[in-house]
């Protein structure tokens, strides 16, 4: 992750910061829907009293600010990341930083207004008592066992096709926590060749320029490392001045 953040800009797209951003504004949206329909039938005064909307749609939004509040920490800790080792991270400005963590802010107060409304007494007071009010007309005109069966098995699929959903959403989320774990793999092993190249190099270069100071000090007969690192610079100003005078 360090590597990734490292050797790209702050808008890239293997920044782990932006994988888990996108993924949460994508679930904030969703959610803040959902809760738009939820406060609708929470403010309504006209709502049959067997209706199973408000109850259902308080579940799903419980479980939908749950995963968003998951995902808002994922974001929050590629943030502390940089905060714990600035001097790894000098590309991320102190304004760029200061924008994700507003972002991080905003979006908690967002869901933490939506979730304390959602969970409040009140809120189970009204989707216990519409519950009571949905079992009603069946204990006045007697129970329907072949209702209930079939009520309950369509309760058991509906349960089945919510855990496949957010099965398909873990599945998508840890695919691209993989791609991003095999590009910022990729760029360490790049960053480890180019160190080695430039190690190499250096190497190399010191041998030479250690070989030629001692030619000098042979030729000059001096070992004075300052005399002759004065006499190699004007000797290149002179080679400079002379391609100047014949080229100019």
């Amino acid at each position: 992750m360090e590597a990734a953040l490292v050797s790209k800009g702050p808008s890239a797209s293997g920044d782990p910061y932006y994988v888990f951003k996108e993924e949460l504004e994508s679930k904030v949206s969703s959610t803040s829907h959902k809760y738009k329909r939820w406060k609708s039938l929470y403010e309504a005064h006209d709502v049959p009293p067997t209706t199973k909307d408000f109850p259902k749609l308080t579940e799903e939004l419980t479980k939908d600010l749950g995963s968003a509040e998951r995902s808002l920490g994922f974001l929050e800790q590629t943030i502390r990341k940089i905060e714990d080792d600035r001097t790894r991270f000098l590309h991320i400005d102190q304004v760029e930083l200061s924008n994700r963590k507003a972002f991080v802010s905003n979006t908690r107060q967002e869901l933490l207004k939506m979730t304390t409304e959602v969970t409040s007494e009140v809120v189970k007071t009204k989707v216990r008592r519409d519950e009571r009010k949905m079992l009603q007309p069946l204990e006045s005109k007697g129970i329907d066992h072949n209702t209930i069966l079939v009520d309950e098995k369509d309760r058991q699929q509906q349960i089945i096709k919510e855990q496949d959903t957010s099965l398909d959403q873990l599945h998508t989320s840890v695919t691209r926590i993989g791609h991003v774990a095999v590009a910022i793999n990729t760029e360490i092993k790049s960053q480890n060749v180019m160190l080695k190249d430039v190690e190499a190099d250096l190497d190399d270069t010191t041998e030479r320029m250690n070989f030629v100071m001692a030619r000098m000090s042979k030729l000059l007969k001096t070992k004075d490392t300052c005399q002759l690192s004065g006499i190699i610079i004007l000797t290149i100003v002179l080679m400079i001045m002379v391609f100047l005078v014949i080229y100019t």
